[in-house]
């Protein structure tokens, strides 16, 4: 009898153990929950883009966290005359959390925003105007508005939303990704600042083709208003460039005055006193001509 209890007080007590250390896996196991915290500065290295050259030189990163995503503001490098400096605001949703969530960001879709609006008051120092052509980078879509300053800088306002990542049973396996991007530039024309969202790359995101259509809503295809045979599709009108001054011709040297004309001879013959006579040659009277 003894023995028997001994048995399964083992048996039970390997049982629960088993349960103990399952529980322990599982718990092990489960997504920690996101925390928020106040804006902090991180190393560039940490920033979630990798931006092309003509983007400028990281500056300086602004890292803030909340319980459904995390936000940062990557600080660049300007040359232009505007005041502020260029920046990328990037805001990655997590798969687990929703934009409800309390305390949470929210996720707004761009068709409910006015994003012209958006534009003007973002870049108020220039006369910012909406983009009417369909331009994609690597992720997508993106829209986009051009301005000039009064001190003349070209800034360009530029904004995406790439939409979640679904997995083939349905669930998401990455959340929304919010971009923001405000360059203005003395220098670059339309199209060079066009490239920048053209070649800028989010860490840890891959982009996978659609199946249709081929171009239009694919990723890693590229669409661009600039090029082909119709020439750079401009926002804003060209600025001509200024009139160089031209150089002044030599003054002409003065023509020489024309020689005088040379003194002619008096052709004409001067009365002589007595006109001639012809000598009579032979015998006769002859008449005699008075003189004038």
């Amino acid at each position: 009898m003894v023995m028997n209890y001994s048995k399964c007080r083992s048996r039970f007590l390997g049982a629960f153990s088993a349960l103990a250390a399952a529980g322990l896996l599982s718990a092990c196991a489960t997504t920690a929950p996101l925390e928020s915290y106040s804006p902090k500065a991180v190393v560039p290295t940490e920033a979630m883009l990798a931006l092309s050259p003509g983007a400028g030189a990281i500056l300086g990163v602004v890292q803030t966290g909340y319980v459904n995503a995390t936000e940062q503001k990557i600080s660049l490098d300007t040359r232009a005359k505007s005041p502020g400096t260029n920046y990328f605001t990037i805001q990655m949703f997590e798969a687990v959390a929703h934009s409800a969530t309390p305390g949470g960001l929210q996720d707004v879709p761009l068709a409910n925003m006015d994003l012209g609006g958006e534009a003007r008051g973002t870049v108020n120092f220039a006369d910012m105007k909406l983009s009417p052509y369909f331009v994609q980078n690597q992720y997508g879509p993106f829209g986009y508005s051009m301005g000039r300053t009064a001190t003349a800088d070209l800034c360009m306002y530029a904004w995406q939303r790439i939409a979640p990542e679904r997995k083939p049973g349905g669930g998401v396996a990455r959340g929304a990704i919010n971009l923001r991007a405000l360059i203005c530039d003395q220098t670059k024309t339309e199209q060079e600042l066009l490239d920048i969202m053209f070649q800028l790359r989010i860490k840890g995101v891959a982009g996978v083709a659609r199946p249709a259509p081929e171009d239009i809503g694919a990723y890693g295809k590229v669409i661009s208003p600039g090029g082909g045979v119709y020439g750079p599709a401009n926002v804003l009108p060209p600025i001509a460039p200024p009139a160089r001054p031209r150089a002044s011709a030599p003054a002409a040297a003065a023509p020489a005055p024309a020689p005088a004309p040379a003194a002619q001879e008096d052709t004409i013959p001067s009365p002589s006193s007595s006109p001639l006579i012809p000598s009579p040659d032979g015998g006769g009277d002859v008449p005699i001509v008075p003189t004038p």
